[in-house]
């Protein structure tokens, strides 16, 4: 919106026009298409509290998105900041488990958005299992061996595993399984895998 505004001295000398703007916006904003909120870039998991935002926010009602905050399934907002398209380094509650990020948007005018929220799920705690080399027998005369294993992860699941005949150089990550096929190394003697 503009206003024109024109002056006249007391000899009725009129002024050019004098103007001024100003955007009238009553239209709250929206979350664009990405959602307004984004975890992680959208994993499905964190191994850390420490996650960073994706925000998303269109405003049609012309002054802009300006002021974003932020709030975890359980505490308070946090204060009003400056929108921006990432907002790294924000603190999940702790404990592992599915976690949900709500996200609220100001435009300049003042007119506040809806809620938005994403989730992700936090694992911070590292998977156990065993090994047993062929179904636990004492000794071998061959240095093919079958390991079983079992592995427990009650968040994400477990993933992959590695092996090493020292614990200081290993095979590459390979999906997990319950059965592997693996050459110790020569030379008789006490054998130590490492999984």
């Amino acid at each position: 919106k503009t206003v024109y505004v024109q002056l006249r001295d007391t000899l009725l000398n009129a002024s050019g026009a004098i103007t001024d703007t100003i955007i009238y916006d009553t239209t709250a904003p929206i979350a664009g298409e990405g959602g307004g909120i984004i975890i992680d870039g959208g994993a499905p998991f964190a191994t850390s509290t420490s996650v960073t935002l994706t925000l998303d926010c269109w405003d049609a009602g012309g002054s802009g998105c300006a002021w974003m905050a932020f709030k975890n399934e359980t505490g308070d907002w946090s204060g009003w900041e400056a929108y921006s398209t990432s907002r790294p380094a924000w603190t999940l509650t702790s404990g592992d488990g599915l976690k949900t990020v709500n996200t609220q948007f100001k435009d300049l005018a003042g007119n506040m958005s809806g809620y938005f929220s994403d989730d992700i799920t936090l694992d911070s705690t590292i998977p156990t299992g065993t090994v047993s080399i062929n179904g636990g027998a004492s000794a071998t005369n061959s240095t093919t061996v079958t390991l079983a294993l079992t592995c427990a992860d009650a968040g994400s699941g477990c993933g992959q595993m590695q092996f090493s005949n020292d614990g200081v150089t290993w095979s590459g990550w390979e999906t997990y399984g319950t059965s592997k096929a693996w050459d110790l190394s020569a030379g008789d003697g006490i054998k130590t895998v490492y999984v």
